[in-house]
């Protein structure tokens, strides 16, 4: 009896625990299967979404941007950054594109190239800086320019190794701010090209060998004290190509090569200026520089005489015969009230490699004239690295004006 008591009680016991658990394992499986159906059903939603999208975006021929943050949203801010080192070192590259080694043997053939003398080609040709460029475009994609060698009718502006000449010079003239507020940096175009080298003589004659004619100073004529050495780069039947190195001292007193420019020299210097060869009306690019520069003289000669000028040493040398005469005539007093009403460039020769005898008239009248007068003058004219030079003049003819 008591066995079969203990029994009955065993098998309540068991069955209350067994009741007990079953609730908990149905929650377990609830959850689970409740996780997985959510789970299930977002991805069914998601795809439904994306169905409806494609359907959406098929239909109205447009893309729908996430409003998700892409990866390269997320580095907005570091995408700033690198574009701004892209464009210093874009900017950088386009600075650099205007060196040039005299160690390359591609700049070193474009040296010692004859047919850098040509007119309708520049001194020294590349694809940096070309003819008919804009100052404006030079600089927008080189920079502003490095240096400026001073002077009137052909300064050479300095950007890397190219030294550039500009149609108008008068923005590059020393104390000229006038003209570089009004000249207008789109229509100032390149019309030459040289090589600055800006190494001391030792690199480039280490780069480019010995000269044919080495470094020396010159005496006397419109060139004088300049500071010369020369390379022979093609001998012809009637002339021969020189390349000229410009050198100055520095302040340590190290020659320093400057500009390299470079002339046909007849073996006869008058075939130049034989008076039957055929003549155009058009003007040479050099003649209408010399023609600029000699209407530029003139007005500030006439500033000069009045006891206005400011930059009559931009267009002659104080130890030049030309600085004497006209010095004399303004001590004078007589030259004073001072007018010019015209003038004509009648003639340009070439007498030499850098020296051009220019013959111009001129109508004008001063204090002492009585009245108006046309002279006839020739100018004897250097051109320099510096610019054009005026080194000497004669009248050779002086009447009244009716």
């Amino acid at each position: 009896m008591r066995l079969a008591l203990f029994s009955i009680l065993s098998l309540l016991i068991l069955s209350s625990c067994q009741s007990n658990a079953a609730p908990d394992d149905a929650a377990d499986n609830t959850e689970a299967d409740t996780e997985k159906t959510s789970v299930q059903s977002s991805e069914d939603n998601a795809d439904a979404n994306a169905s409806e999208n494609e359907e959406s975006d098929e239909a109205s021929g447009e893309s729908v941007p996430s409003e998700e943050p892409t990866e390269g949203g997320r580095n907005n801010g570091n995408d700033s950054e690198e574009g701004s080192n892209n464009q210093s070192d874009e900017s950088s590259n386009e600075k650099n594109a205007t060196v040039f080694d005299i160690h390359s043997d591609a700049v070193q053939q474009t040296l010692f190239n004859p047919d850098g003398v040509k007119t309708e080609n520049l001194t020294f040709s590349q694809d940096v800086i070309t003819e008919g460029m804009s100052r404006a475009e030079v600089e927008a994609r080189y920079g502003t320019y490095d240096l400026i060698y001073p002077g009137h009718g052909g300064p050479v502006v300095i950007y890397g190794n190219l030294g550039v000449n500009y149609s108008d010079p008068g923005p590059f003239m020393n104390g000229n701010k006038q003209t570089e507020e009004t000249a207008n940096p789109e229509e100032n175009t390149v019309t030459n090209v040289m090589y600055y080298a800006g190494l001391p003589y030792e690199k480039v004659v280490d780069a480019l060998g010995t000269p044919d004619v080495d470094v020396y100073e010159t005496e006397g004529g419109p060139v004088s004290g300049q500071q010369l050495m020369k390379y022979e780069i093609e001998d012809k039947e009637d002339s021969t190509v020189i390349g000229t190195f410009w050198l100055h001292d520095n302040e340590a007193g190290e020659k320093i090569v400057d500009i390299m420019t470079m002339d046909d020299v007849p073996d006869d210097a008058e075939q130049v200026a034989d008076p039957n060869s055929e003549e155009t009306d058009e003007l040479s690019e050099q003649e209408k520089r010399i023609t600029q520069f000699i209407e530029g003289y003139i007005e500030e000669l006439m500033a000069y005489y009045n006891g206005n000028a400011q930059n009559i040493m931009t267009f002659t040398r104080e130890s030049s015969p030309n600085f004497e005469k006209i010095s004399a005539n303004k001590d004078s007093g007589n030259y004073r009230n001072h007018e010019t009403y015209g003038i004509n460039v009648k003639d340009v020769t070439q007498s030499d490699g850098n020296t051009y005898e220019v013959t111009t008239s001129r109508k004008y009248s001063h204090a002492t004239s009585n009245g108006k007068r046309l002279t006839e003058v020739e100018y004897s004219i250097v051109e320099t690295p510096q610019g054009f030079m005026i080194f000497d003049y004669q009248e050779v003819n002086n009447e009244p004006v009716e």
